[in-house]
């Protein structure tokens, strides 16, 4: 038997009748109750009406305030209209959002509704909508069942080495996933639930704990990096989610003092090196869990300090040779999961879709193999290994070695093709505003000759990056290519 699909309205609701006054929302200059927040919430589900927005739409949200922004995905929700989120530059009129927008919205309304219209709601509505009066049945608006297969949200991938893809989410797979977030810390979550909020909406990861909290009758805290350690080290929260990289710095640098600390760290969006979790077990909290996964299937295992990770429940998967037959236990392949979690596909992609989603089946693109049924080792990307001018260059390795060289903030490697049309090895550092260490060059030409004769050295104060803190490594080489680096 299917398990009852719950919405994050539903149980807002249900909070706001049963504890009215506890918070639900601190941080930013807010400090919202539950009731303050169903009601919030009530006005903007009345304002969306106004607008004739309606069940089986997608709503761009653009909202820069995260409180205003929860409001608004809480309201779509309500409704039955899905979300996507989208950053100020997505609406810049000379950007293209057919990417991300204009075709989404034209394929997910239903038969009978204008799909030449798109919803985009930003930050100065919301604040106009919440001067609205409240209806008098306040909460019944927030109660009603959603279809478990219908839409509540679109998320787009990082789109770090090409154009995002957009996948939709329903309320099944959706739920699902808050449940998983359940197994990894709900335990520890059970007597209170104080979430440390450090990432905007955009990011899945959050956007799912937000809304988990929620249905804990937790409170959320939004807060900028820079006040978690205060915010750690008084106390005041005991759950939060790092992206990997972000947590290294917070740990280099974050002025903490008196840990280990009574917190749990969820980390996604790569390794974390045996001396990172040290580290962060000495100064933050033994309690660090790392997570493999992808947008498409969400968790996938729970990463130890062997690396060796234990799959999650209801997660299967098989490793499978270059013919797409699966290798002997134990062996090296491409790795395929199926879960509860997974997407369909990618909208507006059919092509796409067809190749990465094969017979129930999703093709992560990373290679890895089975120790043991229940266990999974990811090894890296499939197409990850950088082959210049014949010489292959295995850029994990290389890069954990350049990150290790004290003053370097962050690196990264790739194959750029120079002015004289020589494809040759790019080697980016990020420094900070200092210029990084002296000698940098002589630090770093050792772990290169390893694997090529020659490079380009590019530091960088800061490195481009996404919402979620991944490089933008096209930003990376365009910053090459106009700095006329030979």
């Amino acid at each position: 038997m299917d398990r009852p699909i719950y919405t994050t309205p539903q149980c807002l609701a249900s909070r706001a009748r049963q504890q009215p006054h506890v918070r639900a929302i601190t941080g930013g200059g807010i400090d919202c109750s539950y009731c303050d927040l169903a009601v919030h919430v009530v006005q903007v589900l009345d304002a969306l009406a106004v607008l004739g927005i309606r069940r089986g739409q997608v709503v761009g949200v653009e909202a820069g305030d995260r409180f205003l922004h929860l409001l608004l995905l809480l309201a779509c929700e309500a409704l039955g209209a899905a979300t996507i989120t989208l950053s100020p530059f997505e609406l810049a009129p000379e950007v293209d959002l057919g990417r991300f927008c204009d075709r989404v919205l034209a394929m997910q309304v239903p038969a009978g509704v204008d799909a030449g219209k798109v919803f985009v709601l930003t930050q100065d509505w919301l604040v106009r909508v919440l001067q609205a009066p409240v209806r008098d049945d306040r909460f019944g608006a927030l109660a009603q069942p959603a279809d478990p297969d219908s839409l509540v949200r679109l998320i787009k991938s990082s789109g770090t080495t090409g154009v995002p893809k957009v996948m939709g989410l329903t309320h099944r797979v959706h739920q699902n996933s808050i449940r998983n977030n359940l197994w990894l810390a709900g335990e520890y979550l059970r007597s209170r639930a104080d979430y440390l909020c450090l990432y905007p909406f955009s990011v899945r990861g959050c956007h799912a704990r937000a809304m988990q909290m929620l249905q804990m009758g937790g409170t959320i805290h939004f807060a900028a990096m820079e006040a978690a350690a205060a915010m750690i080290m008084a106390g005041s929260v005991n759950y939060t989610l790092f992206v990997s990289g972000d947590l290294d710095r917070f740990v280099r640098t974050a002025e903490l003092s008196g840990g280990p600390f009574g917190l749990h760290v969820d980390v996604i969006g790569g390794a974390v090196s045996p001396a990172l979790r040290a580290d962060a077990a000495r100064l933050l909290t033994d309690r660090v869990m790392v997570t493999y996964g992808t947008n498409e299937i969400h968790y996938v295992s729970v990463v130890g300090p062997d690396d060796v990770g234990v799959l999650l429940p209801g997660v299967e998967v098989m490793v499978v040779d270059d013919e797409g037959l699966p290798v002997p236990a134990g062996e090296s392949g491409l790795i395929l999961v199926r879960s509860d979690t997974m997407v369909d596909g990618y909208l507006g992609a059919p092509a796409l879709t067809a190749a990465a989603f094969v017979d129930g089946w999703y093709h992560t693109s990373d290679v890895g193999f089975q120790p043991s049924p229940g266990s999974l080792v990811v090894q890296g990307r499939a197409d990850g290994m950088l082959n210049v001018g014949g010489m292959k260059v295995p850029p994990g390795p290389v890069v954990e070695q350049i990150r290790a060289i004290d003053g370097v903030l962050d690196a990264m490697v790739t194959n750029v093709v120079n002015a004289r049309g020589i494809e040759v090895l790019l080697v980016a550092v990020e420094t900070g505003s200092g210029g990084g260490p002296a000698g940098l060059e002589a630090a770093i030409n050792p772990i290169i000759q390893r694997y090529a004769s020659r490079y380009v050295l590019l530091p960088m104060d800061e490195f481009p990056r996404t919402e979620t803190r991944k490089i933008r490594q096209d930003a990376v080489r365009a910053a090459y290519a106009g700095g006329g680096w030979g």
